[in-house]
């Protein structure tokens, strides 16, 4: 099957080809039939193939729903920097392209010239024709018949891919007018992306290398920096949008006088102030707590649980969070592992949500007037 030239696409070709998936009318497919002088074997011929196309399409429309389902959850989009999406999209939906010009150039007059996405050469749609006189008494047998039904279902299934191809496109293009929906995603992405390149951001901020990067600067001067982000959704390959997040990083740390390791795991100053302030006084947290100390002298597994939660924990196995908690406390005391904290997690399912959130909330206004209390060189009260 050939490819058709899909990669030469815009808005307005699109639209054109929406009308050409419309089904056909009876008059139009006999005129077409008959102008072409189709015997019963280019009949059947082209019934054969039109079937198989029809079993490539199927596959195609459903990969395509599938594609809708997650190619606008990404801030970050690996084909930006080659094709735009409606080029993008299309080229998705090539086989389907591919069977609609065979079908057309199979149909057109001998004259014409060969069918493209943007010309139909054929009277299938468009254009004048006359009745045929026999109808399908033309041909024995439902052969035709067959071969007019077959080529509506391929029709309005490629209509079908065509519609989730156009939703994919009018779907972006929302989401690009639209900070609410934008936003979210762009949290998302940079959140991962944080995650998976700490090696990447930890040696760029050990070599000193400049932070400086062009969006950087540009969300710093913009006067609407949600505006800015909704505006380049899928504008960033994902190499390109890890470098940004990298640069972000480190230059956000810098600017609050935090690591870049900090500002990564915990996301912004006043959390890891806080953090900061009560590793450095836990010895006097644990004489005032006594839930504090666990198994052999050592922070114990429900309160560094809590402890975790409270410093933004999202309740998945993060090693680097409870690291950097245990290197703050190296020289004062030991904290468990991170089996232990997942151990009792775990124990948490039979209590309601409801339970769990309410005992959190204590714990956390606890911490932070354990942290306040420090800061101000106050009597620190802890329950």
């Amino acid at each position: 099957m050939g490819y058709p030239d899909y990669f030469d696409t815009d808005e307005e070709r699109m639209s054109v080809l929406r009308e050409k998936f419309a089904p056909v009318e009876e008059g139009r497919f006999w005129y077409c039939i008959q102008e072409k002088k189709m015997d019963i074997e280019g009949v059947n011929k082209f019934q054969a193939d039109l079937k198989i196309s029809l079993g490539y399409t199927i596959k195609e429309y459903e990969r395509m729903k599938e594609l809708r389902k997650v190619y606008n959850e990404d801030y970050e989009n690996d084909h930006k920097s080659y094709f735009p999406t409606i080029t993008d999209v299309m080229g998705k939906m090539r086989s389907t392209l591919a069977a609609h010009k065979k079908s057309l150039n199979r149909l057109r007059p001998r004259k014409a010239k060969k069918a493209t996405l943007a010309y139909d050469p054929t009277a299938l749609h468009d254009g004048t024709y006359s009745e045929d006189l026999f109808g399908w008494e033309a041909y024995e047998g439902n052969t035709v018949k067959q071969l007019y039904n077959t080529l509506n279902g391929y029709l309005g299934l490629a209509k079908n891919v065509y519609d989730e191809a156009t939703a994919i496109i009018e779907e972006e293009k929302a989401i690009r007018a639209d900070p609410e929906q934008a936003c979210p995603r762009f949290d998302r992405s940079f959140s991962r992306s944080k995650r998976n390149n700490g090696k990447l951001i930890e040696m760029m901020e050990n070599s000193n290398v400049d932070p400086d990067h062009e969006l950087v600067k540009a969300m710093e001067a913009a006067e609407d920096v949600r505006q800015l982000i909704a505006r380049l959704f899928h504008e960033m390959s994902v190499p390109e949008f890890n470098h940004f997040c990298a640069c972000k990083v480190i230059h956000d740390s810098r600017k609050a006088n935090i690591t870049a390791e900090e500002m990564r795991i915990f996301g912004n100053e006043e959390k890891v102030m806080k953090l900061r302030t009560l590793t450095d006084h836990i010895l006097e947290l644990t004489k005032q707590r006594d839930d504090a100390i666990g198994w052999e002298g050592m922070l114990g597994g429900e309160f560094v649980m809590h402890l975790l939660y409270w410093c933004g924990w999202n309740g998945c196995k993060n090693t680097e969070m409870l690291g950097y908690i245990t290197r703050r406390c190296e020289g004062k005391i030991k904290v468990v592992k991170i089996g232990a904290v997942m151990a009792e997690k775990r124990k948490l399912l039979p209590k309601s949500h409801e339970e769990i959130a309410s005992e959190q909330e204590e714990f956390n206004q606890c911490m932070d007037a354990f942290v306040q209390a420090v800061a101000t060189k106050t009597e620190p009260e802890v329950a």
